[in-house]
């Protein structure tokens, strides 16, 4: 045996020196370990699906173990996201939609978003044609048909009043989040005041309280009221959930995935929307640039696809996080009703496609008929989703309301 490494040059090193120098260290197991648990992770998406009182437990921002030490400190990470909307081929008279989420691409790491590459092209493209109708449209949020992202933040949160399902990630819109922020800084100020060392009040791991989030309808409209519970006692996270938290997987590493998958659903969706919008930027030699270079950073061993088929691996893999939501079609109802577009508009029957692509995805027993209107099918929708639940919710004492507006600002709805 010595004599075969004597003749691979290795005339100083005998065979055990060699299984002890690649022998595993404690904490080189637990890294693994982790990253392991990490990859099979599956992440559970948190929504407020339902008219009530959501009682969460805010989760601070995990610690990398090998590190001992945090990238970013506090408890949420902005996220930049785009609902695409992708009409299946060969849908008949009845066209039937794919949703797939993607985030902004610069934010994953690539050197170019495709989405803002295209956004910035058609707007001039429309302009240059006379159209500035459509390039308001192109340039706005998504609501209004456009192709700029919507801004969020992504937080890790316990459902209180279901423990055991473990964490969860929830992603609140901007404005929703600027009023938590705001409710968050009122009182840390109280607390600072007795004690200058006072950590966060609703994300620290042994002095965080409960945070209230209200679903419910007023005078015809859906809104959401956050308040923090500070009344009772700080929700104090045992060592199982702090385990759990640093096994979960990274926010960004949700939140901010871009695969092959994505580019080419992607390049579907800008496809269909150079189609509809008749501005042929797709094949503009400034975008056929952009694609070329963002293929070449997909890295060769990704070998995910996009496909209409539900069924393949890829499909079933983002059909949590790129579900529909009662909340979104709300928002794109109100943001259309703003503007002045009804039913029969294009914008109107998207809305219809989606609505009944939603109650298709909920196997949701409600009928989509010829005379009812886009405002009704909503809220049947959400008879059907509170019959669902089976419980009435508690009223909760009166928070204070989300009265600020924006492009991502939570539901207002009428009936």
């Amino acid at each position: 045996m010595q004599d075969n490494f004597e003749e691979r040059g290795v005339e100083t090193t005998s065979v055990e020196d060699l299984f002890l120098e690649l022998q595993e260290s404690y904490a080189e197991a637990q890294t693994r370990a982790q990253e392991e648990s990490r990859s099979f992770a599956k992440t559970e998406f948190f929504r407020f699906d339902k008219l009530g009182t959501y009682r969460i437990r805010i989760l601070p921002i995990a610690p990398d173990v090998q590190e001992g030490t945090v990238g970013r400190r506090g408890y949420e990470y902005p996220v930049r996201q785009l609902l695409m909307e992708l009409q299946r081929p060969n849908s008949g008279d009845k066209p039937q939609n794919t949703y797939v989420t993607v985030c902004r691409a610069t934010d994953a790491g690539h050197t170019l978003d495709l989405i803002d590459t295209y956004r910035l092209l058609a707007v001039e493209a429309a302009k240059v044609s006379g159209d500035e109708k459509l390039a308001e449209k192109i340039g706005g949020g998504s609501f209004g048909g456009g192709l700029k992202f919507n801004y969020g933040h992504a937080m890790y949160i316990i459902d209180l009043k279901e423990r055991a399902k473990g964490i969860q990630l929830l992603t609140l819109s901007h404005s929703q989040f600027k009023e938590l922020d705001e409710r968050k800084f009122k009182l840390w100020e109280k607390k600072i005041a007795k004690n200058p060392q006072h950590p966060c009040p609703i994300s620290s791991v042994y002095n965080a309280y409960p945070v209230e989030v209200e679903k419910r309808k007023n005078g015809g409209k859906t809104e959401y009221y956050i308040s923090i519970d500070n009344e009772s006692d700080p929700e104090t996270l045992t060592r199982e959930e702090m385990t759990m938290l640093v096994n979960a997987p990274r926010i960004p590493e949700v939140v901010c995935r871009y695969t092959r998958y994505h580019f080419e659903a992607t390049l579907e969706f800008l496809t269909q929307c150079d189609d509809r919008y008749g501005l042929h930027v797709m094949q503009s030699p400034e975008m056929a640039e952009a694609v070329e270079t963002f293929r070449a950073e997909i890295p060769k061993e990704d070998t995910s696809s996009f496909s209409f088929d539900k069924r393949s691996k890829e499909a079933r893999e983002n059909a949590d996080s790129n579900a529909l939501t009662i909340e979104s079609l709300c928002s794109r109802f109100e943001e259309l009703k703003a503007q002045g577009l009804g039913d029969r508009t294009e914008e109107g029957q998207e809305l219809r496609a989606a609505i009944r692509s939603f109650i298709e995805q909920e196997k949701l027993p409600v009928r989509v008929t010829r005379s009812a209107t886009n405002d009704e099918l909503l809220d049947m929708i959400e008879d059907a989703l509170g019959d669902r639940a089976g419980n009435e919710e508690v009223p909760a004492e009166e928070p204070q309301t989300t009265t600020e507006q924006d492009e991502e600002a939570p539901l207002r709805r009428r009936r």
